[in-house]
């Protein structure tokens, strides 16, 4: 029977005279051609061992639609089937079976995917290695796959949003792409207890691609697992179990191609990603009630003393989250000006001047004090009890953080618009601060063109480290220069986002990292910013270039977005809530939990105009999947306040699996409160 064939696409198991031979190839071009057993691995005993199966004899059947071949090692005997699907990925199921009477212990089987060396290769593990993570810091235990032979990451695949690995290299002089999936399937264990299978990458000559049973790896080292912020610890979890006559099966498939753009293959990821797992995940509240809910911790944030008058990090009721100093925060898990502006929006919505006046009064104590004695540059923090501002602290000095002060300069921008679009009156002060800023931050550039980590309070950067923490202030010049109707502010904007453009979205050498100001590595709000400022100069210029920017920038947010919805132990918080993951976001490669940071509004505008509906789709599975968590009432989520929200779900072996924490910065009230009043519409 010939090659199995499906549309460009062909798949064979081919017997040779001492062994069977997997070939995948795309228009009479091998992409893979391995003897199956150098592919497979079988391993007893702990540590478990990495290396090829070692076969006894080999059948094999080519039949109309499905090849098989198998083989045994010992008492295990496996199978591999391969067959094609409707949109031409390779379905590939192993099969492996006790074949003797005894209990086998202590088992690591699966695929290890070795296609040899490969030239000028990046590799994507869904919120964990991103072209194995260069910006990360290299004193912190990070996942990293590593240069030498003998490294390596492999994870649970319950910590993967998307569960599969891509890897992009170069042949002669064509790019390819070849992906790997899993369809995880939990095993549940007479104490409740779920386990799924591993996704991850080894060293060799060149990276493997490994799909186990459940076993583990850190640095290379085998039964290590990351349990918090660069922490590892040893574990005894992941070996697998069969009794005799038992079978354990894993269904994984399998998608190649030809590449264009170098270092953009982690889109095939995502879409096909998208395409295998189409539950819609849950829809536990409608926008109105999200945002009655928020509305309530909104106004349970604000403060006023006097001419004090803003929003608190947190909340000073007991039992309602952490008890910490009264302080506001502008920008980051603060957002304090960003909640302003969803006071102001409800209060044009319902006729409500108090909430209007509330945002002025927050806008204009911000700016009467937070200057430093570097014009144009603002402190972070006010600190209520003390009445001091402040900022954040940098190698025992205050800095000013360029993402944080970039976000609460483009929210003022937001505040004046909204304000101007519904016929309020802004204070001269306000665009003048405005002015003010984009004047600093012309000044404030590194020499590349980009904006350092922040600012020392005379103005100098704290570092030169390349990093994408800054393209919060691109954004905020893109909005001033709206606001401020000023055509060259916006050509700037244009040449500073195209600098950042070059240095992480042409090849993602180096991907978006450093937007986390407590994560120095690769992490999703860095690429976050990323999209929202090329969405909103596509905005601004109908220039179908900066759709593209943002489109590849979606992609690369998409990546960080759960399409499955891993199992919890029967007796975890998060199973007798029926909590489900898909449509919620990661963190970053060192932080492995759920959190609410997604740019959900403007991810499905952009889908709408420009008829991208996928976008429009991934949006509002997230906006929907968002709403669990949200205290509805007193005792809700171990809240007291109803909106509340815990900062972290943890779907994962990261910190405390099955759990939500009550850890509650007002960021989680502002920005989905955000979110959904734009979504649900009204205001100018």
């Amino acid at each position: 029977m010939p090659a199995l064939t499906s549309g460009r696409r062909t798949a064979e198991l081919r017997r040779t005279p001492s062994e069977v031979v997997l070939r995948l190839g795309l228009d009479g071009t091998t992409y893979v051609e391995r003897p199956v057993a150098d592919l497979l691995t079988c391993s007893a005993g702990r540590p478990w061992q990495p290396n090829a199966m070692q076969p006894d004899g080999w059948w094999i059947s080519r039949r109309p639609g499905e090849h098989r071949a198998g083989c045994r090692t010992g008492p295990v005997a496996v199978e591999i089937r391969l067959s094609f699907d409707a949109a031409d990925r390779l379905n590939l199921e192993l099969r492996w079976r006790n074949t003797g009477q005894r209990r086998l212990g202590d088992l690591a089987v699966g695929l290890l995917l070795d296609i040899g060396r490969l030239t000028d290769c990046q590799i994507t593990l869904p919120g964990l290695i991103y072209n194995d993570n260069p910006s990360a810091d290299p004193a912190r235990a990070v996942p990293r796959i590593g240069p030498a032979p003998g490294g390596g990451f492999i994870a649970e695949e319950d910590r993967l949003p998307i569960p599969g690995v891509n890897l992009e290299w170069r042949s002669g002089r064509e790019r390819r792409w070849l992906s790997v999936f899993s369809r995880p399937a939990q095993r549940r264990s007479a104490d409740g207890l779920v386990r799924y299978g591993s996704l991850g990458l080894i060293r060799r000559e060149g990276p493997v691609v490994a799909a186990l049973s459940g076993v583990l790896m850190f640095d290379g080292k085998q039964d290590v697992r990351y349990v918090s912020k660069a922490e590892t610890e040893s574990t005894d979890d992941g070996y697998l179990t069969l009794l005799p006559g038992e079978v354990y099966a894993q269904q994984l498939v399998l998608d190649w191609g030809p590449q264009e753009h170098r270092g953009h293959a982690f889109r095939h990821l995502v879409r096909t990603g998208r395409s295998l797992f189409i539950d819609p995940g849950a829809h536990p509240l409608e926008l109105d009630e999200i945002i009655a809910r928020k509305t309530v911790a909104l106004d349970n944030r604000w403060y006023r003393d006097g001419t004090v008058a803003g929003y608190t990090k947190f909340s000073d009721v007991t039992g309602n989250g952490p008890v910490k100093a009264r302080h506001f925060l502008y920008g980051w898990t603060g957002q304090a000006l960003k909640l302003a502006w969803c006071d102001a929006w409800l209060g044009f919505e319902s006729g409500d001047r108090v909430r209007i006046d509330r945002c002025r009064a927050a806008v204009e104590f911000y700016l009467a004090g937070s200057s430093t004695r570097t014009p144009g540059l603002r402190h972070n923090a006010y600190q209520v009890g003390s009445r001091r501002w402040t900022s954040f602290r940098s190698g025992g000095r205050a800095m000013v953080s360029s993402r944080a002060y970039g976000e609460t300069v483009a929210d003022l921008a937001d505040i004046i618009a909204l304000f101007h679009s519904n016929g309020e009156p802004v204070p001269p002060s306000w665009p003048d601060a405005l002015v003010a800023s984009l004047k600093f931050l012309r000044t404030a550039l590194l020499p590349d063109g980009t904006f350092p980590i922040g600012w020392r309070l005379d103005g100098t950067p704290v570092s030169t480290a390349l990093s994408a923490a800054g393209i919060p202030c691109v954004l905020a010049a893109l909005k001033a220069s709206a606001v401020l109707d000023d055509s060259w502010l916006l050509s700037e904007a244009t040449t500073w986002l195209t600098r950042y453009h070059g240095q992480h979205a042409r090849t993602f050498d180096r991907p978006f990292a450093r937007g986390t100001l407590d994560a120095a590595c690769e992490d999703k709000e860095a690429g976050l910013y990323y999209f929202l400022a090329a969405y909103e100069l596509f905005r601004l210029t109908g220039d179908d270039l900066y759709a593209s920017w943002a489109e590849v920038a979606a992609d690369w947010l998409l990546t960080w977005v759960y399409v499955w919805s891993p199992e919890q132990d029967l007796d975890a918080p998060l199973s007798a809530v029926g909590f489900n993951a898909i449509g919620w976001p990661m963190v970053s490669v060192q932080n492995h939990h759920l959190d609410v940071s997604f740019p959900t509004y403007e991810l499905l505008e952009f889908g709408t105009v420009t008829s991208r509906p996928a976008y429009v789709a991934a949006a509002e599975t997230a906006v929907n999947a968002m709403g669990q968590g949200i205290c509805g009432a007193p005792g809700d989520w171990d809240f007291q306040i109803v909106g509340e929200q815990g900062e972290a779900v943890f779907q994962t072996h990261w910190q405390r699996r099955g759990h939500a924490n009550t850890w509650n910065p007002s960021w989680v009230i502002a920005v989905p409160l955000a979110n959904a009043l734009r979504l649900r519409k009204a205001p100018g």
